[in-house]
This record gives structure tokens, C-alpha cells and sequence, in this order.
């Protein structure tokens, strides 16, 4: 499969955006909150970031490789598509599963509150992408990674489903609306979930599942995504949501709902627009997209997102920063100079270590992989 489509560009610098702020909401988790939530709930909700992530995936998959699917599917382009998803994700994935495992074997005991974490019988759940499937009672070794189990599943489905919607076009787009509305309802509603830290602390009614229901919540975004790729196709649609003031007032209500703190279901509203602005824009806002820092910030940010775990765990093995204060994670406090300093130095460290990994291992592995196996 030899997809030939425009690059959405505009969609980059989400990426790198979106990678950069989950590092931060762990940053906080793991070293210090700088940021009260009294002030704003921003850095709080950013976990919400992985779901533009997956509403992003289901609609750039559509764009590049939906028409492979639709009937008559040509032999070997399932095998292509797979070879391409595996040389995109696996590599980096087992690269920091296997570092991640060595570290922690010259770093000091774990606390026992952490001790899950590294659970070894999760090694082989981690390294076979299921760690998303409710198999273990907490997340597990490279906990962001959690989300690429998801993601590879969706791979899998995603032939199918593009299958049934070019078959059954109107019945189809009904069925996936209604489950992507089941699933999120179901999240945050009806599902038992426990939170894996602090089991005697209510979970709040929100999406932010992960090794639990983790690929549930990772097929709600993906197939919202497809179906936002359809709302991209009609040109009537397009030319409402193509003007800057659309992307900006999707770009507002996001804000506004992470400060706020609002319902997790009105912010992956929010995302939906976003991603569909910021697709379609041809004006101001697709020059600023094009920055070449910006373009830099998404290319490298699959790297951002698998190797913040490395400057995270050594604060489950000890690591205390200077002025924190209260103990268990997501309890620590310091004040907003010093934890701003600190996280500045943590994200130009996250960039220097994942401009590495992008250039000597990301890149390099997906180019070999897609030419000996595709």
C-alpha cells in the first residue's frame, strides 16, 4: 500500500503539544505540584492530552489509509499497513521497556507504594502491547505506554472498521456514534474502577483510565476521529471550520475546560473541533504551524511521550527535589519558582534525550523495518 495524500501539518505541533503537556501532568505527579489546583485545574487534566492523541490517530488514519480499505480490498494491504503501524510504534516501545527494566535493577528498592509498577509478570504483558486490557491491578513498568497498547489495537481493528463504513456507510456511522458515547459513558459512570495508589479514595467521574479500561477509552477516541475524517471530506463543513476564528474558539473552549475542570466529555468535544480546525486551516494559523520549532516539537514527539519515563522513576526510587513537600505520588508540593525552574530543565532534558532516540532509533528502525518486511 503506497497511500498517496496531503501531509497534515497542522496537525504536528498538536502532537508535540499534546506529548509535552502529559510530561508535565507526570512531572507533577512524580516530583512536585507547582501549580495549585485551587488556581487552575490546567496541568490537572492534562491526562486528557492522550485523548487527542487518539482522536488524532483516527482521523490520520483515515486520511492515509482509508480508501486502502474500503471494497475491493487489494491482497497484501493489511500486511502493509500492519508492517507500517509496527515499524511506527513497536521499535521505541520495546527499546524503552528493555532500558526501563535495566534501570530499575541499579536504582534503589522501589517504595511500596510503587512496588506494583514494576511487577516482572508484567515484562511479557508490557512487551506483547496488552497492558491496557485490565490483565494487572495497577499500570505497569513504562506507564504512558499504556496507550500504545490501545493504539496497536485500534490498528487491528481499524481495516474493519473503515470495511463497514464504506459498506453500510449510514447505519454504521449511527453504531460507532452510539458506542463511542457507550464507552465514554461507561468510563466514567458504570465501569468499577479503583484508584491503583490510594484504593480507599473515590474515583472521580472522569475518562482517565488506563490499565483498566484503557483500550475501551483509547477505541472511543480512534473511532471519533474516523468519523470526524467524514465531517472533513464534505467541502460545506470545510469551509466553516477552515477560518482561524473556528480554531481559535475550539483552542478557547479547551482552555477553558481544563481550567475549569470540566466534564472530561465536553473537553473531548472540544478536542473534535480542534482537530478538525486545525486540519482544515489555511489561513494565519497554518503559517504559525508551520514554524519549524513546531514541526520539530511533533516530529520527535512519539519520543517525548515513551522517554519522559526515564526522568520520572528515579521519584519512586527516592529522589526528592529541594523544597517538596507531603509524601505519595500525586501528593508532593513545592513552591511555583523553583518547581517552574525544575520542569523547565526537566522538558529541555525530555527534548535533548528524545532528539536522540528519534534520530539513532526511531527513525532508523521504521525505515529498515518498512523496506524488509513491507
Amino acid at each position: 500500500m503506497h497511500p498517496r495524500v496531503s501531509y497534515l501539518s497542522n496537525l504536528t505541533p498538536l502532537r508535540g503539544l499534546a506529548a509535552l503537556l502529559v510530561a508535565i501532568f507526570h512531572y507533577e505527579m512524580v516530583a512536585g505540584r507547582f501549580v495549585p489546583a485551587a488556581q487552575t485545574m490546567f496541568l490537572e487534566k492534562c491526562y486528557l492530552m492522550v485523548d487527542l492523541f487518539f482522536i488524532m490517530s483516527g482521523f490520520i488514519m483515515m486520511h492515509v489509509y482509508g480508501q486502502g480499505f474500503r471494497p475491493p480490498v487489494a491482497g497484501g494491504t493489511f500486511r502493509e499497513f500492519m508492517v507500517a503501524r509496527f515499524a511506527r510504534i513497536y521499535p521505541l516501545h520495546i527499546f524503552s521497556l528493555i532500558l526501563l527494566v535495566g534501570l530499575v535493577m541499579v536504582l534503589p528498592p522501589v517504595d511500596l507504594q510503587s512496588r506494583g509498577v514494576e511487577n516482572p509478570a508484567a515484562i511479557l504483558t508490557n512487551t506483547l502491547l496488552l497492558h491496557s486490557m485490565h490483565i494487572h491491578s495497577i499500570y505497569t513498568w513504562n506507564i504512558p505506554s499504556w496507550s500504545i497498547s490501545a493504539e496497536w489495537w485500534c490498528y487491528l481493528l481499524f481495516p474493519v472498521l473503515v470495511y463497514l463504513l464504506a459498506r453500510w456507510h449510514r447505519v454504521t456511522v449511527v453504531v460507532y456514534i452510539l458506542t463511542i458515547v457507550a464507552a465514554y459513558a461507561s468510563i466514567m459512570y458504570l465501569l468499577p474502577r479503583v484508584n491503583p495508589m490510594y484504593p480507599a479514595v473515590a474515583v472521580p467521574h472522569n475518562i482517565n483510565t488506563t490499565y483498566d479500561y484503557g483500550f475501551l477509552r483509547g477505541l472511543a477516541g480512534f473511532m471519533a476521529g474516523m468519523l470526524l475524517y467524514i465531517l472533513y471530506g464534505l467541502p460545506a463543513v470545510v469551509k466553516i471550520i477552515s477560518r482561524d476564528v473556528f480554531s481559535l474558539l475550539m483552542a478557547l473552549l479547551v482552555g477553558c475546560c481544563l481550567h475549569g475542570g470540566w466534564n472530561d466529555a465536553i473537553c473531548v468535544l472540544g478536542f473534535c473541533g480542534l482537530v478538525l480546525g486545525f486540519a482544515s486551516n489555511q489561513g494565519r494559523l497554518s503559517r504559525v504551524c508551520g514554524w519549524r520549532p513546531l514541526q520539530y516539537l511533533g516530529d520527535i514527539s512519539y519520543s517525548i511521550y515513551l522517554m519522559q519515563i526515564f526522568l520520572q522513576v528515579p521519584f519512586s526510587h527516592g529522589l526528592r527535589l529541594p523544597g517538596v513537600t507531603g509524601m505519595g505520588r500525586g501528593k508532593l508540593n513545592i513552591a511555583m519558582g523553583p518547581g517552574l525552574l525544575y520542569c523547565g530543565m526537566y522538558v529541555l532534558l525530555l527534548i535533548g534525550i528524545s532528539s536522540a532516540t528519534y534520530y539513532l532509533l526511531e527513525k532508523p528502525c521504521r525505515r529498515y523495518i518498512n523496506r524488509a518486511w513491507a
